[in-house]
């Protein structure tokens, strides 16, 4: 009998386990039909990664020295155990960075317990770097129909904390989006590439997606995140990728972009030819103003970054030619300083383009004077800046997953306040009604948004954001909470309160491992009592029987 007791308990134990573990194991995989890609979920194991394998890695030597250069060997990089079927690569350190900055990632799977991180199956890409930030992300080179029309889509995650809490706590703005470079290219400077907006999602899973013509039969997608600040956690997550046709296209004309003159920097890694590229995208104008100064219109998407690249400029000298520095934004239509030539030398080119045209039937006075046309000048003053908007809005997270699903009431009376250094912008509390609630009219910088929180309130989501607001661009927050269950008082059970609390032992009662405690002692009590009763009757038994 106490045999068949105890498999019995053995059974409701395992039985319970399966009852927690089980959703881990057993999290849906989404169906991947007609996807392109290799690996897309990440669940087909990791690799190390070893950067002289890469015939392209010249386009980042110093992943070498980051993964410890032996004896002309260049080893493995254990500390980059990367998905199958795609590649690690990042910004590495350089000399005038602090030691926080552009950090080599550490490169490994979310695995279970850690399902939160996970958006389906059992595993994740992930990366992170420790109590600094990264230029980073993970790329894969793809075979595709020739020309073909190609939606890019991935499941992205960020967590930015400043302690070890599960929520992002203070996060650093992580600037995660993804990108298509339409050529096959490997550079993620490269010009040609196709980015989609910015995205910041901390602690909940949000989709990206791009989309792209491939120029060829080869396309190569692209992940980043690049923090802005230090956090003791900014930890990057990606699942369930995505790249399907969306239809054909005709193959494009080649153009092959201008080469640009610059004042000097590194020359660009790589020359690519760049088919169907948006103006804006193909280099400086290639004659100098009347002053001697080259400029680059910036495009869609465009970034100091980005314009700096194409035109083999260094951050700092595409900086100092501007009077910029980091942090700084710039705004679709702005033309920025990519290079300069003295006065006299390009007055010294016009003279002679001119008079080896010539006139004809001029004389030899009139050749002697010719009448000067001015060269148009492109302006130099920066645009007014655009105006961003930050969005606002409160739930109550019924089912505590820190999203807002569309059965969830949204929640009245949270006060927000939002503030850049000492400066407060704006304060406003909810309605329950009228969210989203957008503050417009605010410049581009960096903002710190808090919330108020009630004493019987638990959060779900981040109460403290930081954010880096672009020009002309509206960032959406959501808040979730619920609220704990109050013990109910003596006043509320009809009971004066006063004696209750003097009849009560010294213990909180709210506490449910209080409870529980006591039923414990209770059960022992009783089982001492049982023992002690049998101890007894056995006693008795004996002297009757004597």
């Amino acid at each position: 009998m106490r045999s068949t007791r105890t498999l019995f308990l053995a059974v409701l134990f395992l039985a319970g386990l399966g009852l927690i573990y089980g959703p881990a194991t057993e999290r849906p995989v989404l169906a991947q039909g007609g996807n392109l890609l290799e690996n897309p979920g990440f669940e087909g194991g990791v690799y190390t990664f070893v950067p002289d394998e890469y015939s392209w890695l010249a386009l980042y030597p110093s992943q070498r020295e980051d993964c410890k250069l032996d004896t002309g060997v260049y080893m493995p990089c254990n500390t980059a155990q990367t998905p199958v079927g795609w590649v690690p690569w990042w910004i590495s350190q350089s000399d005038e960075d602090p030691d926080w900055k552009n950090r080599m990632p550490e490169y490994k799977p979310a695995d279970p317990p850690f399902t939160n991180r996970i958006h389906s199956g059992n595993r994740a890409a992930q990366y992170f770097t420790f109590h600094g930030t990264h230029t980073a992300g993970l790329l894969q080179v793809v075979t595709v129909p020739a020309n073909a029309m190609l939606r890019f889509s991935i499941w992205g995650q960020a967590w930015s904390s400043a302690s070890d809490e599960v929520f992002s706590d203070f996060p650093t703005t992580v600037n995660m989006r993804i990108g298509i470079d339409p050529t096959g290219g490997t550079n993620p400077y490269s010009p040609a590439i196709v980015w989609s907006a910015y995205n910041q999602p901390y602690d909940a899973y949000q989709q990206f997606t791009v989309e792209a013509q491939a120029q060829g039969t080869t396309v190569t997608v692209f992940t980043i995140s690049a923090p802005d600040e230090a956090r003791k956690h900014n930890d990057i997550y990606w699942d369930d990728a995505e790249l399907v046709v969306i239809g054909q296209g005709s193959a494009p004309a080649a153009t092959t972009a201008p080469a640009a003159t610059t004042t000097g920097g590194t020359p660009a890694a790589t020359t690519q030819v760049v088919a169907a590229a948006p103006a804006a995208q193909l280099g400086p104008t290639s004659t100098p103003d009347a002053e001697g100064v080259i400029y680059a219109e910036v495009g869609p998407g465009d970034s100091f970054w980005s314009i700096a690249a194409r035109h083999g400029l260094t951050l700092d000298e595409i900086y100092a030619l501007n009077n910029a520095g980091e942090g700084d934004f710039v705004q679709e239509g702005q033309l920025l300083i990519v290079g300069r030539v003295t006065p006299e030398a390009a007055s010294a080119e016009e003279d002679t383009a001119e008079q080896a045209e010539g006139t004809p039937g001029a004389t030899e006075e009139e050749e002697a004077t010719p009448e000067r046309t001015p060269t148009p000048q492109r302006p130099t003053a920066t645009p007014t800046p655009q105006k961003g908007e930050i969005c606002l809005k409160a739930f109550l997270d019924e089912n505590r997953n820190g999203l807002h699903d569309p059965d969830e009431p949204l929640k009245p009376a949270v006060a927000f306040t939002i503030s850049s250094g000492d400066a407060v912008f704006s304060n406003y509390v909810t309605t329950g009604a009228d969210e989203p609630y957008c503050i417009t009219g605010l410049d581009p910088g960096s903002y710190k948004i808090t919330r108020s929180v009630a004493p019987n309130e638990v959060l779900t989501t981040n109460g403290d954001w930081s954010v880096s607001l672009a020009a002309g661009t509206s960032q959406q927050f959501d808040f979730g909470s619920y609220e704990e269950a109050v013990a109910m008082t003596g006043s509320e059970t009809g009971t004066d309160s006063s004696a209750a609390a003097s009849a009560a032992p010294d213990t909180d009662t709210a506490e449910p491992e209080g409870g529980i405690t006591r039923i414990l002692v209770i059960a022992a009590v009783i089982v001492a009592v049982l023992l002690l009763v049998g101890v007894l009757v056995v006693v008795l038994s004996a002297r009757r029987a004597v």
